[in-house]
């Protein structure tokens, strides 16, 4: 009997030495299994990092996360549409409530209607023409609004075109890589090349060019796009009175007084861009009239 007690006794304890061996090895193999989903996610994760850094190598853009809190802006310029579409009240006073890139989406949700994103570009160049806010032309930029002025060049005719160019301008000193990169150059100078198109539509555009050429890289790309050329025609040969836009079929002493002025402040600042990319080829500047 005491054998018989002995044999149960170190089978007990051989059982309970295998139990704990098997839950052992279940607990290491558990830690050691790999969770696939996670390694996927860390994998994708590294990559968009990637993907952002060399996006923003040669932007001179800084290596931040994406950007939940913008600027404030004013409610008064979006209309009931636009103000449902980014979930706020119709009505509803400015304080902070939205934002300039709320601005930005209405531009995309009322991108057919001139009428409004003239208004809505209005507003944004009153934000951004204020000498301090050079953070707030960081910020357009960052959330692409030079891409969003750059469609309504393209597609768009009349005074909303003259406001993105206006907004351009503003930009042009402290934001020319921005727009030089979006393509912005060769869609002004088509603007300026355009029959029939308003003198101060012409002017503003020339504006935005001379702005560029204060970055050096920028103003060689104006060199390659042909904008000396540009410049140096404007200066050579003012457009017939007939193609001026503000003049009627019949047009009175003050249109055409006024289509002059127009266009002799075309030749001041076509002159005057024509001075920052070296001169003419043919030598020699025109001089304004008296």
């Amino acid at each position: 009997a005491g054998a018989a007690w002995v044999v149960a006794g170190a089978l007990v304890v051989k059982l309970g030495l295998l139990t704990k061996s098997h839950v052992l090895s279940q607990g290491l193999a558990g830690r050691s299994a790999m969770n696939y989903n996670h390694d996927t996610e860390m994998d994708m994760r590294w990559e968009a990092d990637q993907a952002r850094r060399f996006k923003l190598l040669d932007t001179g853009l800084p290596d931040a996360s994406i950007r939940r809190v913008t600027a404030g802006f004013g409610e008064a310029t979006m209309s009931p549409g636009s103000l449902r579409a980014i979930g706020a009240a119709p009505g509803r006073l400015a304080g902070g409530n939205v934002t300039l890139g709320n601005a930005l989406s209405a531009l995309a949700i009322n991108a057919k209607d001139p009428v409004h994103l003239a208004k809505v570009c209005r507003e944004i160049l009153d934000i951004i023409a204020d000498r301090d806010r050079i953070g707030m032309h960081r910020e357009f930029v960052e959330l692409k609004g030079a891409e969003a002025m750059l469609q309504i060049l393209r597609h768009h005719k009349g005074e909303v075109v003259l406001v993105a160019l206006q907004i351009f301008d503003k930009l042009s000193r402290t934001s020319a890589r921005e727009i030089a990169a979006c393509g912005a150059i060769d869609v002004i100078v088509r603007i300026c090349e355009t029959d029939g198109q308003a003198p101060h539509t012409i002017e503003t555009a020339l504006r935005v060019l001379h702005g560029l050429t204060f970055e050096n890289n920028v103003k060689l790309l104006l060199l390659r796009h042909g904008v000396r050329e540009l410049a140096e025609a404007l200066t050579q040969a003012r457009p017939a009175p007939g193609s001026v836009e503000a003049l009627s079929t019949i047009p009175t002493e003050d249109d055409v007084r006024a289509a002059d002025q127009a266009w002799h402040d075309v030749l001041s600042i076509s002159t005057r861009l024509l001075t920052r990319l070296g001169g003419s080829r043919k030598g020699g500047l025109r001089r304004l009239p008296a």
